[in-house]
């Protein structure tokens, strides 16, 4: 299977043309004559990217090829040691399977600046290797603390008798990661012997509704007086 020529130029930060993501061609500002990054061509993408075929073209300079030519390109690497990687490869990593966007919202959690994984992974696959357990590590770290999130506007939305509109927040949640929320802070709600964090969570809320309601009542005496 080849890999995505579309998710390899979003790794590199292309500039899309949006209205074209999510079609079989996909334009893009051209990385390698800049024509269409000049003053007044702000609306033009001159290279197109096939994700069907996971071919490109340029149709200002005319540089062409298949996704593995894009990548040895883009990274200035032999064409040949990228499909010798390529070829190499048996199994993927769980980092591999995240999508762009979920690697975007990990990296805005974690902070700094995606590093060059392709070149990476090319030059020393040992240490690209070690490098994708400990980003998995932190992808881990993050879903649990977007399920612990959930799980706390779970709570408020039975505790003030809003669960409906908690519930569609959860979702809207799940639909921006990609992550199954809604499901996992039910069972785990719906568990005879919860975990220790969902107590501290429920101690939370109950504390935050009580300042609420003492400070609402605050104010109604203020009103009234």
């Amino acid at each position: 299977m080849l890999p995505s020529i579309v998710e390899i130029a979003e790794q590199h930060g292309l500039i899309m043309d949006s209205s074209s993501r999510n079609r079989e061609e996909v334009k893009c500002k051209c990385p390698f004559c800049h024509e269409d990054s000049k003053p007044n061509k702000e609306r033009r993408y001159y290279l197109s990217l096939n994700s069907k075929d996971q071919v490109f073209k340029c149709w200002f300079c005319g540089e062409r090829g298949g996704v593995f030519r894009f990548i040895s390109l883009l990274d200035q690497l032999p064409e040949a040691e990228v499909v010798q990687y390529y070829r190499k490869r048996k199994t993927v990593h769980p980092v591999e399977r995240l999508t762009s966007h979920q690697r975007h919202l990990l990296r805005q959690w974690l902070g700094g600046k995606e590093p060059d994984w392709l070149k990476m992974r090319v030059r020393d696959a040992a240490y690209y290797k070690r490098s994708l357990d400990l980003l998995w590590e932190d992808w881990q770290e993050f879903v649990a603390c977007e399920q612990q999130h959930a799980y706390f506007e779970l709570i408020l939305g039975i505790q003030c008798q809003k669960y409906p509109v908690y519930v569609e927040r959860i979702q809207k949640r799940e639909k921006q990661i990609d992550v199954n929320l809604l499901q996992y802070v039910c069972e785990t709600y719906s568990m005879a012997q919860r975990p220790e964090w969902t107590c501290a969570i429920e101690q939370r809320v109950e504390q935050m509704l009580i300042e609420i309601q003492i400070s609402e009542m605050a104010n109604s005496r203020t009103n009234g007086g």
